[in-house]
C-alpha cells in the first residue's frame, strides 16, 4: 500500500472527488486522516501499490494536488529516548524498544497531519515534513521510510 496526500482547492471541497474516483476505479482506499472544510483540504489516504499512478492520475484530471509524503524524521543523535512522543500518538506509531530506545513505525504515522510528537519531544529531536507541493510523478517510486 501506498500513502498519498491529497489537497483540494476552497472549490473543489462541496464536489464529491474522492468518492467518484473509489467508485469509478473501484479503489480500496484506507483514508487515514482527513482535514476538510470550506475554505479546502486534505486526505491522507492509502491505495495499493498495483493502482497508485491510475488513482494520483485521476485525481490530477480533475484537478485536485497529490503528493507522496514523507512525513517525519527523527534525528537520532538529538532523541535521549525520554518516551514523551509515545503516549501522545494517536495512531500508535511510536513504541519503546527492548533497549529502551524510542521506534517510529512510518508506516502507521500519519505525519504532518498529526504531528502531536513533534510538539512532544523536549528535545527537538522529531521534524515533521510538509510537502510545500511537491508531486508525485510517474518516476517517482513510494519510498517507505
Amino acid at each position: 500500500m501506498a500513502r498519498i496526500l491529497i489537497r483540494f482547492s476552497e472549490e473543489q471541497v462541496s464536489e464529491p472527488i474522492a468518492s467518484q474516483i473509489i467508485i469509478e476505479y473501484k479503489v480500496p482506499m484506507a483514508i487515514l486522516s482527513a482535514h476538510i472544510n470550506s475554505k479546502g483540504g486534505e486526505i491522507l489516504a492509502e491505495v495499493p501499490d498495483a493502482i497508485l499512478e491510475k488513482v494520483v492520475n485521476a485525481f490530477r484530471q480533475r484537478g485536485v494536488s497529490v503528493s507522496v509524503p514523507k512525513l517525519i524524521e527523527v534525528d537520532s543523535d538529538k532523541c535521549f529516548s525520554c518516551g514523551s512522543c509515545i503516549a501522545l500518538c494517536p495512531v500508535e506509531a511510536i513504541s519503546l524498544a527492548k533497549d529502551s530506545t524510542v521506534e517510529f513505525d512510518k508506516e502507521k504515522c500519519v505525519g504532518s497531519t498529526c504531528s502531536v510528537c513533534v510538539d512532544a519531544c523536549p528535545a527537538r529531536a522529531i521534524k515533521s515534513i510538509k510537502q510545500n507541493g511537491a508531486d508525485y510523478s510517474a518516476k517517482d517510486k513510494v519510498k517507505k521510510s
